[in-house]
């Protein structure tokens, strides 16, 4: 199902029941109330059940460019014995969508190469990534970290060959994933989802504009009666 037949379902549901005006509700405001409550709902969930098996349509697939980033010569610290960085860092060129977070972390299901029969890479917090891949079992990995919006990788030779990655996690708005189109693109989320998105933006959102157009009518009526 798409965010476009979402919109639409939550808008007929509204017009059919003769909830509020429709017309007072806008499509792009839908789509906002949707994505709230799907980030919500995997918030809760997580808090609920933090072990619990984390359904994949909820996953969004973003490719990167990445390259080797500037570094200021640090003298000799830290690991360093000469003019020249002993270590490298390698970036994503641009800014990710945010990442929903539960509390491990942002929820990622993996980090890797664009080739799928390579290995996916290993997520590690900003702070591990410089002392990361250190050991004698370890050496080959690549490890990669998230800080800022912008993805990290500890340099590997396999990005002198490779300037693509993707990444595939649950975004706060999926909306902002390259080339997600409102209308043909699947929504990221189940049907059991969906119903509950819906509910909530009826129990919530669109009651408050209930409300709001209840006592607008009351207060005219009441000015109504006071001028009589």
């Amino acid at each position: 199902m798409t965010l476009n037949e979402i919109v639409h379902m939550v808008i007929e549901s509204v017009r059919e029941n003769l909830i509020v005006d429709d017309e007072r509700i806008d499509s792009r405001l839908v789509q906002d109330w949707i994505n709230m409550k799907r980030a919500q709902f995997i918030k809760n969930s997580r808090t609920t059940n933090p072990n619990g098996r984390i359904n994949l349509n909820l996953y969004q697939l973003q490719a990167l460019a990445v390259e080797i980033a500037d570094v200021t010569d640090a003298g000799d610290y830290p690991f360093s014995t000469s003019s020249v960085q002993d270590y490298q860092i390698v970036q994503s060129t641009t800014t990710i969508p945010t990442i929903i977070e539960d509390k491990g972390g942002p929820i990622i299901y993996s980090i890797e190469s664009q080739d799928l029969v390579k290995l996916p890479f290993s997520v590690v917090d900003y702070d591990h990534l410089r002392v990361s891949g250190n050991g004698k079992f370890n050496s080959g990995f690549i490890f990669t970290a998230i800080r800022d919006n912008y993805v990290y990788f500890k340099y590997n030779e396999f990005f002198e060959n490779y300037s693509n990655v993707n990444i595939r996690a649950i975004f706060e708005d999926p909306r902002k994933i390259t080339g997600y189109n409102i209308e043909t693109s699947r929504y990221p989320a189940d049907l059991g989802l969906i119903e509950y998105v819906k509910n909530a933006i009826f129990d919530k959102d669109i009651a408050m504009i209930f409300r709001s157009e209840s006592d607008d009518i009351n207060d005219a009526e009441g000015e109504v009666q006071q001028t009589v």
